[in-house]
């Protein structure tokens, strides 16, 4: 017997036994197996389980000091150890479960895949509330918009807001994160860039696409209108195209707007359209212009966002 254990103790790596004496000692020092011995003192056997035991530990040494998802230096990245114990096996059996990481990152991707846009850019996109500063100029319009989610339900809810000030003051990115917020919740967004919508609309009528463009946007939970009152418009896409997707919204589904514009502003928008002929058809005008606004006005709560242009502000160039 002496000469088999001699022959196994050559045929093994170069200092393999002092190695493994080694980790037992780092090992039976570690506080996460201190843990585990106190918590399953008839389950942890350190001889027989060093292989699973030192696994374990070692992810949850990664774990401890996590550099982030994309850095995990764990085999599987996103998942952590945990032990269970079996009364069947007398030991304890660690099993991989995502992290919370992963699942935070698994979430911004579902929520996503609910968040449809069109020509709007990512940061905006991906836009949340915890990215957002809350200076005192918009403090107030972005809490308004966290109680606006909070509030809502689905099928119910068919109030909307309506986001309005200067330039460059992040009415974009509070509309972004309004969207995340409410994709988190199961609810299906779409927002739109108002001046590129329409363009489209008007280039879709050689294809005979026009009635798709504008269903997609009365059928959607919440729609976000971004930037309008930036858009050039002709009495047919304000009558013919704004007025059925608002008509078709107003009293069912909520709608969000950004713009530069006051609600007094918006109307003389409206008003004022590529091809009127001034003052011979103003009363006219005038009563198109009353009618797209009574679709958006009483089915809104108007919030005015403050605050510098952050644009050109590269001092502070990541809260939005």
């Amino acid at each position: 017997m002496k000469g088999m254990g001699e022959e196994i103790k050559r045929l093994l790596p170069d200092r393999f036994l002092e190695r493994k004496a080694a980790l037992v000692d780092h090992l039976a020092k570690h506080p996460e197996f201190l843990r585990l011995k106190n918590q399953y003192p008839e389950f942890v056997d350190l001889n027989r389980d060093i292989s699973s035991l030192g696994n374990h530990i070692s992810c949850f040494d990664h774990c401890q000091s996590c550099p982030g998802l994309n850095g995990c230096l764990n085999e599987f990245p996103g998942h952590s150890s945990h032990e269970e114990a079996s009364e069947k096996q007398k030991s304890l059996v660690f099993r991989l479960r995502k992290c919370s990481k992963l699942l935070a990152n698994e979430k911004r991707i579902a929520n996503q895949s609910r968040i449809k846009s069109h020509n709007i850019p990512a940061h905006i996109v991906e836009s949340t509330f915890e990215d957002l500063e809350r200076d005192q100029s918009r403090r107030v319009a972005i809490a308004e918009c966290i109680n606006f989610c909070l509030g809502f339900e689905k099928g119910i809810t068919y109030k909307g807001l309506y986001l309005h000030g200067s330039l460059g003051v992040g009415k974009s990115r509070v509309a972004g994160a309004i969207a995340n917020e409410l994709a988190g919740m199961g609810v299906d967004v779409l927002m739109v860039y108002v001046p590129d919508y329409l363009g489209e609309v008007k280039d879709s009528i050689a294809t005979n696409d026009v009635q798709a463009k504008v269903d997609a946007l009365k059928s959607v939970d919440v729609l976000i209108l971004d930037d309008i009152g930036a858009e050039t418009l002709s009495s047919w896409t304000r009558d013919e195209i704004m007025g059925p997707i608002l008509q078709n919204r107003m009293e069912t589904k909520s709608t969000i707007y950004t713009s530069n514009l006051s609600m007094k502003e918006l109307y003389n928008h409206f008003l004022n359209v590529r091809d009127s002929k001034g003052p011979i058809d103003l009363k006219q005008r005038e009563l198109k212009a009353t009618r797209i606004m009574d679709r958006i006005e009483p089915f809104v709560k108007v919030l005015h966002v403050g605050g510098r242009n952050r644009r050109r502000d590269t001092s502070h160039n990541t809260g939005g």
